[in-house]
């Protein structure tokens, strides 16, 4: 019995890493498309993930720092980011951008599920009490979704035949040596 909870332990621990580190994946930096370019009273930096980027997951990541002291700025600033279509300019999505909830020191935006595959500009503005920074932009690809993904459908199979085996293993008691039939041929 001590192994079995040895065993269940070891592979709950290596699924609550396996989900941490797809939380961390997740939300990462990404890709540096623009860094400390200047925006009035800012320096901004930007960053796209995941690698490449597709229609059903496109994450912008910006950082903004005051450019006088060269400090981070985290409250008191609004961060939009504007994505237009390079193929349609009539086609764009604004998203103001919240605190990172990785890094709090960057403003995070997600446009899921809003964009097509193709080239599309992405437009930087930051305001707040020191001014309006704007001007900052740069040009990003975005592929088709890749559908489905197997791999979490597989990893919550397994997942689901651990957590079961445990359950029925850790209900089950072992028989005793006196409800053991006997090898032995009853003599009379």
């Amino acid at each position: 019995m001590k192994c079995l909870a040895l065993v269940s332990r070891v592979l709950l621990a290596a699924l609550v890493v396996l989900l941490v580190v797809a939380s961390a994946e997740a939300h990462g930096i990404g890709t540096p498309r623009v860094v400390n370019q200047p925006a009035g009273p800012y320096l901004l930096s930007a960053w796209t993930d995941p690698d490449p980027l597709r229609e059903d997951e496109t994450h912008v990541v910006v950082g903004v720092t005051d450019a006088a002291s060269n400090e981070p700025i985290v409250t008191g600033v609004e961060v939009a980011v504007t994505l237009t279509s390079a193929a349609d300019p009539a086609l764009a999505f604004t998203e103001i951008a919240a605190a990172d909830s990785v890094n709090r020191l960057l403003y995070a935006v997600e446009f899921n599920d809003q964009l097509a595959a193709g080239r599309w500009l992405v437009s930087l503005r930051v305001s707040g009490a020191p001014g309006l920074g704007e001007g900052v932009t740069f040009p990003i690809d975005v592929e088709p979704a890749r559908g489905f993904n197997w791999l979490w459908l597989g990893i919550g199979g397994l997942a689901v035949i651990v957590l079961g085996w445990l359950a029925v293993a850790m209900s089950g008691e072992k028989p005793g040596r006196g409800s053991r039939p006997s090898a032995r041929p009853s003599s009379r």
